[in-house]
Order: structure tokens, then C-alpha cells, then sequence
């Protein structure tokens, strides 16, 4: 009985557990006359599972709680409400989008929806990575009296969701996916970018001219690596079976280039000048971005963990 009882209590702790993945944060502004303005950023914390099983957040929202003894005029329940702007800083519109993928062979109702007209009705729906920013006007004489908590349940729906693969037709569309890796594995996105970090010359009084030149040579090198591989990577995106491929192509080999792109250009233009400074900020952020290949290579890693493939 004593086991069975740890049992439980274990169970219970797991699932409270999952309620420390609401996290929020809070800025609060120098007073401005007698007022401030703070800034609670409330985030979904979790990651995406790729099976279902989200741990999505419901009713998501603010309560004021006020020493009613400090509460200053009686201000009704429509006062906090009137002092906060709400905005929506981070949506995953990708994972919503998963719950309405194909074509749905069940019932005489719905698929699975992302969230339902009752759940949007009592507050933020936060998905994994999905955040809320709230922006309040507060006296300054409020602060001492004010307790302010962020509110929200878990979403037993999509907690206890499944969605499920069938590994029998792994026969025909595993070898298929496996093509698309070997494909990229083919690809040698980072190594000629990653190895430009290591010219960037200092910038300071003892740079020359030709530390200069040669520096530029080495970025239109890696410039012109970029346009090869954006070419090589168009063909085995086309040539890729299904949407999550495309969608980390896309989204992350493809931003990760364009965006490399765009630094690369703006070093060149730098180069090209004669303002030392300039030329060391852009180089600073080529190098900031080019570093950022390890994510998408890990990207890629999780994806192919996610397609039961492994090293």
C-alpha cells in the first residue's frame, strides 16, 4: 500500500511538473510622473512533441489583486482591464497547423481542432514556443499593494492527444526520406562559410589594405558558395516526399542562406568603403550569423531522429 501511495504521489508531482513550463517575466520602467509601465512576458516553454502529447496552456491571463483597504476611489473591475495592452509576440503557426494536415476519415464531426471557440473564450492559448506580452500602466503608489499573477491551466486535450504514424508503411516512404538526407548530407552548406570567421582580420590601426583585400576575396568566395548551394538545395527540395522536409529546407537551411546572404553583402559594401568601423560591425554580424549553423545542423539531426534514422 506504502509503494502504491509513492506511486501516486510520484504521478502527481510529474504532473505538476508540467506547470513550471509557464513561465513569465516582468520589466518594470522608471517612473515617469507617478506612473510606470511594466512588461509581463508570458511564454509556453515546452517543445514540440512530433507525436502529439503537446503541453498547450489554457485561460491564459492576468489576475490584479488589490489591498482593497489601499484601493484608492473603489475602482471597479473594469479599471486593470483599461491600464493593460495585450499583444500576441510569438505565435507557432506551424505546429497549429499540423492538427489540420490531410484529410480527416473518423466520424461524422470535425478533426481533431487546434483550439475551440469555448478554450479561446476564457483567455491566451499558448502552444510550445507561443507567447503573450501584456503592457500595464501602473501608479507608482500602486506598486507597494499590488499582487499581480499569471493565471492558466493545462489542456488535458491536447496533453492526452495522439497522433501516430503507421511504421508498416515505413517499407515505401523511409527509403525515399533517407535519399533527401543523403542529399543534404551531399551539400556542403557550412564549412566554406564557417571557415571565413577565422579571416576576419582585427580592424584596428595595424590592418592594412591588403588584410582588407584579401579578406573581401575570401567573403565574395563565400558568397558565391551561397548562390552553388542554394541551387543544389532547390533541386532536393522539389525532389523531397513530404511537407516537414520541405518546411526545414525552407525554414532552415534555406533562412539560414538567405539570411547569410544578406550579411555577406552588407560586409562587401563595408569593404568597399573606408570606414574601419563599419567594417568591423558587419563583420561582427556575419560572424554572429554564421555561427548559428550549429542550430540548423542540429535541426537537421532532430528531424532525422524524428524519421527513426540515425547517425
Amino acid at each position: 500500500m506504502a509503494d502504491q501511495n509513492k506511486s501516486i504521489l510520484k504521478n502527481i508531482n510529474d504532473i505538476q511538473s508540467l506547470r513550471g513550463l509557464l513561465k513569465s517575466e516582468m520589466s518594470i520602467s522608471t517612473p515617469e510622473g507617478r506612473e510606470v509601465t511594466a512588461i509581463v512576458h508570458v511564454y509556453n516553454d515546452e517543445s514540440v512533441s512530433n507525436d502529439g502529447g503537446n503541453i498547450v496552456f489554457l485561460g491564459v491571463g492576468l489576475r490584479f489583486v488589490v489591498d482593497t483597504e489601499k484601493d484608492r476611489g473603489g475602482r471597479g473591475t473594469n479599471y486593470w482591464p483599461s491600464r493593460i495592452t495585450r499583444s500576441r509576440s510569438l505565435d507557432n503557426t506551424e505546429l497549429r497547423h499540423k492538427y489540420h494536415e490531410g484529410n480527416w476519415v473518423g466520424g461524422t464531426g470535425d478533426a481533431f481542432p487546434a483550439v475551440t471557440a469555448d478554450e479561446q473564450s476564457h483567455g491566451e492559448v499558448l502552444f510550445p514556443g507561443e507567447s503573450v506580452e501584456y503592457e500595464i500602466k501602473i501608479s507608482e503608489s500602486d506598486l507597494p499593494y499590488l499582487d499581480i499573477r499569471v493565471e492558466g491551466s493545462v489542456s488535458r486535450r491536447h496533453l492526452l492527444y495522439i497522433s501516430k504514424s503507421i511504421e508498416a508503411l515505413k517499407k515505401w516512404t523511409q527509403p525515399a526520406v533517407e535519399e533527401i538526407f543523403r542529399g543534404l548530407n551531399a551539400i556542403d552548406f557550412y564549412s566554406p562559410l564557417l571557415s571565413v570567421i577565422d579571416s576576419i582580420p582585427a580592424f584596428g590601426p595595424q590592418t592594412t589594405l591588403a588584410d582588407i583585400n584579401s579578406f573581401k576575396l575570401v567573403v565574395e568566395n563565400a558568397r558565391e558558395h551561397i548562390d552553388k548551394v542554394m541551387k543544389e538545395l532547390n533541386k532536393v527540395y522539389h525532389s523531397a516526399p513530404n511537407q516537414r522536409l520541405r518546411d526545414y529546407m525552407k525554414k532552415g537551411v534555406g533562412q539560414y542562406l538567405t539570411l547569410a546572404t544578406k550579411v555577406c553583402d552588407k560586409t562587401l559594401e563595408a569593404l568597399s568603403g573606408s570606414d574601419m568601423n563599419k567594417m568591423k560591425e558587419a563583420a561582427e554580424e556575419m560572424k554572429t550569423h554564421l555561427r548559428t549553423a550549429g542550430e540548423v545542423k542540429k535541426g537537421q539531426a532532430d528531424l532525422e531522429s524524428g524519421f527513426g534514422i540515425g547517425p
